[in-house]
Formats: C-alpha cells, structure tokens, sequence
C-alpha cells in the first residue's frame, strides 16, 4: 500500500490574484503524486482571511476563498484528496472536518509549509511532522523578536528554503533549530514549453509584503528599497525590464518606476490563477529581480519558487545575491548581481549568448530542482 503523505498549505488563503502563490504549495502536491504517493492537500482558513471579491469580509461559502479552492481541486483534480476547513466552525470544501480527523492517524507525513496547520487535533495524530520554512530569517526574527508564534513547536523535522541559514556568514537567529535545507521543488513537466521566449525580462513582484524587522540592531527591509538601488537600470540595458507588481495605485514608487522605464503590468490579467501565472512565465524572455533585503543583506542563501518555474521553462534568471552561490552553481542560466554595475553585466551576459543560457537553465531545473529530486530527498531526511 502506497505511503500517505499530506501537505499543509495556504492556497485558499490568499485567494485573490495568487495564481504563483497557488503554486509554491501545488509543487508538493503534484509531485508526490507523481512519486507514486497517496497525496493529500490540507488547510485552515481563519475567519480573518475570508474574503468577497471585493476583499469585504463575509462567511466560509460565500467567500471567494471557498469558490477558488473548488476550482483548483477541479483543475488539478485533488477530488477526494483535499480539505480547506474553517478553523473556527464547521465549515468546509473537499474533505470534511471529521473525514481528515478519521485519516489523520493514517498519515505517514505531514509537511507542514511555512507551520501554516495550527490544527493541533490532526498534527497531533499523524505519524511524522515536517516543518518547511519558507522565508528564512524573517520567520525566525518573527518568533524571536517579535514573539510571533510561527508554529515550530513539535516537528520532527525542520528544513528552510536559506541555503545559508545558521552558517557563519549568515547572522539571523535559527531559534535554536537545526535547519536541514532544501530548494523549492518544481514539477518540470508542468513547465516545459516549446514557446518562443519574449521579449522582456520580468518578475512577479509585491512592492511591499513585509513590514521591516529589527535584528541585532540592524534593518531588514523590503523588496522595494532594492529595486530602488538600482532604479535606473532600464535606461542602461537595451532589453525591456517589466515588472508584474502588486503596488498600491496612490504610491508614488509607481509612477517612478515608470518614469525611469519599468513596464509595469496588472497581475489582474497574470496572476489570477494559476494558469495565467504560468503562461506570463512563459512568454517571458527570463527573469530579473531584486529580492527582500533581509535575504540578501542577511546572505540567508534563499532561493525563489517563482525562479524555479522560470528556469524550468527555460527561462534564464538574473537575481539579486543572497549568498546562493556559496551552495550553487551560477553563471550558466541562473546568475547573480549585488549592485548596479553587475546587474547589468549580467543582463549582457546573457544576451550574447542566450540560447546557451536558455538551455543551461532548463539543465539547471534538471539536476536541482526538479520535484523528483528535492522531494526525494526531503522523504529521506523524513525517515520515509
């Protein structure tokens, strides 16, 4: 008999232009499937997050949350497989409160992405407890800090997305966790495409997600204080920088940016689901981007879900350092900058040769990303 493996998420959580945020959690699901797993998709929505299409509060089934999750079990067909419950009532869609509780027992793994399952009934019956750290530095700093319980308590085992976290270039506190690491994984095949590449670099972006965070007195701030630095990086590079931004309309960053040549485009149009994310990836020339601050100038060694499906796609990605190199090779399909200067010589970089870069990125998804490989080996350090 197949092992059961259940992943803990958030996709009907942010239901609202997340078709990428869908699929940092669809990875897992997709994946262990194909492994050959019985795979289940599990999932709390707190009275906070239930939302109307307007972003208004309302109830658990007239909410959006509850109508996107109905249409991602059907599209990616989870059936009887997936449960998105109300945590604070009998609410559900999939599986029943008492039907998960009732299979929880029979669950060999749960893998529980960013401790998003507070659920202490169904963690506490399963047989083994994975925690995935998926924002390395910010999640410890939280609980430090912060004392923002970020649910670490009682897993079996801990693994983050920092490559680098608890190394000695790496000062943010590990909560006195050991970490094993690991690379988003990336279901290749749901990603490979004989489209012709387009004709911008772009990325999928939040101005401003995180509010900044103090640590050892040091400021880590957010993804757009780092585009600020090298803001006038369109004027300097023949090829076209688009950004899919998710900007407020009143802020002023956004004229600027368009002022200093970003194309900025709605992720009304791509990230609704997670179709249209992959097709916006897909008629992509490559990825650039800048990153969170706390991850490059904390050297966390992070590393993107969202460059793992470029570089599937064949797609090279140009990103801002954050230490990876240390754990990865970089150069052919997957490089680094850390200032202006080299941010646009890696942009040329790539344009002189970039069939070559093209290819090599498709190689490097292979070889480290792909969903075979990374979950492989978090099932071994699972003991599975």
């Amino acid at each position: 008999m197949a092992k059961r493996i259940m992943i803990a998420g958030a996709i009907g959580s942010h239901p609202l232009l997340s078709g990428g945020y869908s699929w940092v959690f669809l990875q897992y699901v997709l994946g262990l499937r194909r492994l050959g797993f019985d795979t289940y998709y599990i999932e709390q929505l707190n009275e906070k997050d239930r939302v109307d299409d307007d972003w208004n509060k309302t109830n658990f089934y007239a909410s959006v949350n509850a109508r996107y999750f109905r249409m991602l079990m059907q599209r990616f067909g989870l059936g009887g497989n997936a449960a998105l419950l109300e945590a604070d009532g009998p609410g559900y869609v999939g599986l029943s409160h008492a039907e998960v509780e009732k299979l929880a027992p029979d669950i060999d793994l749960l893998i529980n992405l960013s401790g998003h399952l507070h659920l202490r009934r169904i963690l506490g019956a399963v047989r083994r407890l994975m925690y995935i750290d998926l924002d390395p530095g910010y999640t410890q700093i939280w609980q430090e800090q912060y004392g923002i319980n970020m649910n670490l308590h009682d897993h079996d085992v801990y693994v983050t997305v920092g490559l680098g976290l608890g190394s000695p270039d790496c000062s943010l506190p590990t909560c006195g966790i050991r970490w094993e690491k690991t690379l988003p994984p990336v279901v290749v095949e749901e990603w490979t495409t004989a489209e012709r590449p387009g004709k911008a670099y772009s990325t999928v972006a939040d101005w401003r997600s995180f509010t900044p965070v103090e640590w050892c007195g040091v400021w880590y701030n957010q993804k757009a204080d780092e585009f600020k630095r090298i803001i006038d990086l369109p004027q300097h590079t023949t090829v076209p920088l688009e950004l899919c931004l998710f900007i407020h309309a009143d802020e002023p960053d956004r004229i600027e940016l368009e002022h200093r040549g970003w194309k900025l485009v709605s992720p009304t149009r791509h990230t609704a689901t997670p179709d249209t994310y992959r097709d916006y990836i897909f008629a992509s020339r490559g990825e650039f981007t800048a990153v969170k601050h706390g991850y490059a100038a904390g050297r966390t060694g992070w590393f993107s879900d969202r460059s793992a499906c470029y570089l599937a796609a064949g797609r090279p990605v140009i990103m801002q350092d954050t230490g990876v190199g240390r754990y990865l090779p970089i150069g052919n399909g997957l490089l680094t900058f850390n200032n202006f200067e080299t941010a646009i010589d890696a942009i040329e970089q790539v344009e002189r040769e970039y069939n070559r870069h093209a290819a090599a990125a498709v190689s490097f998804a292979r070889e480290f990303l792909d969903s075979d490989v990374v979950l492989g080996r978090l099932l071994r350090l699972a003991g599975i």
